[in-house]
């Protein structure tokens, strides 16, 4: 647990607050159609959004589909970050 002694630097951005797969519903196409339960959201690092939005493909979809967020999104994984937002998500 000492990596939640030192929170990392924060890029705030607008969050969801529980970015798993089944709360983005997607159109026919795979493209983004709309977010469904907003009841935490609000402003954090998007990092805690990403980590939680990839890890959850992995509960949904199975292993190989983590870098697909990072690269829709555009960003190269932030490992500590990840593993930082991940180790609180299970804390809650």
């Amino acid at each position: 647990m000492n990596e939640l002694r030192n929170s990392p630097n924060e890029d705030l951005v607008v969050c969801h607050g529980d970015a798993c797969a089944p709360n983005t519903l997607l159109n026919d196409e795979g493209a983004w159609t709309a977010h469904t339960d907003l009841g935490r959201l609000g402003v954090g690092d998007r990092w805690a959004d990403l980590a939680i939005a990839s890890w959850s493909t992995v509960w949904n979809y199975g292993p190989g589909w983590e870098e697909t967020v990072y690269d829709a999104y555009g960003i190269e994984p932030d490992e500590s970050k990840i593993r930082y937002y991940r180790l609180l998500w299970d804390l809650e």
